[in-house]
């Protein structure tokens, strides 16, 4: 995580809006809050992508940035064989939308989109997993307050 970068990113760009794109739910055990598996585990996943729209302008290097950022977590019960067996899985993809209002480098947007975009939509994440699976009597998730991935 490159500091400078990110903090260029940030001078440039201006947050418009973060919505629940898409979101599923997937049994695939009959599990339930009254039911579960002693040795059930949680797998998490986390994917980014980022889409820039076409310059508002060109004089003066605005953009929109769209940010799709892919959330996901699975129940899941490994074996004595080390084989893992997914009982269930929640997933939601967030679009996060950013102004950018000038000019800024590739390098510096890259940056941002693996540490603010996700920093912004965690908590979105969180309250959904947390929502849809008391609905559908799955487990209360562990989703812990986010950290970056320091190299």
């Amino acid at each position: 995580m490159d500091k400078e970068l990110i903090g260029e990113a940030i001078k440039s760009l201006e947050l418009i809006d973060i919505h629940l794109y898409s979101t599923s739910i997937t049994r695939f055990e009959e599990i339930s809050s009254d039911n579960y598996p002693e040795e059930m585990g949680q797998q998490n996943k986390l994917s980014i992508k980022a889409e820039f729209l076409e310059k508002e302008d060109d004089s003066d290097g605005s953009r929109l940035i769209h940010a799709k950022v892919e959330f996901g977590l699975r129940f899941i019960e490994e074996n004595e064989e080390s084989e893992i067996k997914t009982l269930a899985e929640i997933e939601a993809c967030f679009i996060v939308k950013y102004h950018q209002l000038q000019e800024v480098s590739e390098e510096a947007i890259n940056e941002f989109m693996q540490f603010n975009v996700v920093h912004n939509a965690w908590p979105f994440w969180r309250e959904h997993a947390f929502r849809s699976a008391a609905q559908a009597k799955l487990p209360t998730p562990m989703i812990s307050l986010f950290k970056p991935a320091t190299e």
